[in-house]
């Protein structure tokens, strides 16, 4: 009898070596109980963290650890996959502490968290493409040497890439429709904005172009259609000249 509860003794005490360490920690003192809340971020125990460092930030919010505390909640909301919740609270860090040492990397962070819900399809909706890209492009500004800036400028070009692709698609809808306004409107947007995307510019200028030209014969047709919203007050013969002035721009792209 005396040798199981021994070994039992022994197997309680050998799973909880953390608990006899906690002991000898003072609650009061911040350090002591920052360094316990951290355990469970240490152990990537994220649900934990964020139950234990926000019990910290609230019992210690004027302690410098505080500040430490606020982004490893941020962190942890980011590390289970909560991206708009880790967003609002690297935003809210940002505002907070604009001159952190480890605000670039927020920055960069809130950007990411945008980027994950970002769908890389063409076809579909670029609201997080475009909020992510925001977000990068004021690290960019602001912090132009920092090792996250150099990660943002790559998925910068990727990003801008994706809304070129997403206006072509749109452009390229419309002109199968035979909606030719919002076609030549889309494509010539799409050159304007994208320009360093040569092959794309180059497509953009002629496809623009040809609905031009179906514009000018609707126009000389049909003067009093509505199917030219775009550019309405073209004669005919201007949107012809303004065709044939895109189709000479296009042939002068060499992808």
């Amino acid at each position: 009898m005396k040798t199981r509860v021994t070994l039992t003794v022994f197997i309680f005490f050998s799973l909880l070596p953390n608990g006899c360490q906690q002991k000898n920690m003072d609650p009061n003192n911040p350090s002591h109980a920052f360094a316990a809340a951290k355990e469970f971020y240490d152990d990537k125990n994220f649900e934990q963290a964020l139950q234990k460092l926000g019990e910290f930030k609230s019992r210690f919010p004027y302690s410098k650890l505080a500040v430490t505390a606020e982004l490893y909640l941020a962190n942890s909301q980011f590390e289970l996959g909560r991206y708009e919740e880790a967003a609002i609270a690297y935003q809210q860090f940002i505002r907070l502490h604009p001159k952190h040492p480890e605000v670039d990397f927020a920055m960069y962070r809130v950007g990411e968290a945008y980027w994950v819900d970002a769908p890389e399809e063409e076809d579909r909706e670029q609201e997080y493409t475009i909020k992510a890209l925001d977000e990068w492009k004021k690290l960019v500004s602001r912090f132009p040497d920092s090792e996250y800036t150099k990660k943002a400028l790559g998925f910068i070009d990727i990003g801008k890439r994706r809304l070129a692709e997403s206006i072509k698609f749109v452009a390229s809808y419309y002109c199968k429709m035979e909606i030719y306004h919002a076609c030549a409107f889309r494509y010539i947007q799409l050159a304007e904005t994208y320009p360093q995307y040569k092959d794309l510019k180059k497509q953009a200028l002629t496809e623009a172009a040809k609905a031009l030209e179906e514009l000018a014969e609707i126009k000389r047709d049909h003067p009093k259609s509505d199917k030219n919203i775009y550019l309405k007050k073209m004669s005919a013969k201007q949107l012809l000249e303004y065709a044939k002035k895109l189709g000479r721009e296009a042939k002068k792209i060499n992808p």
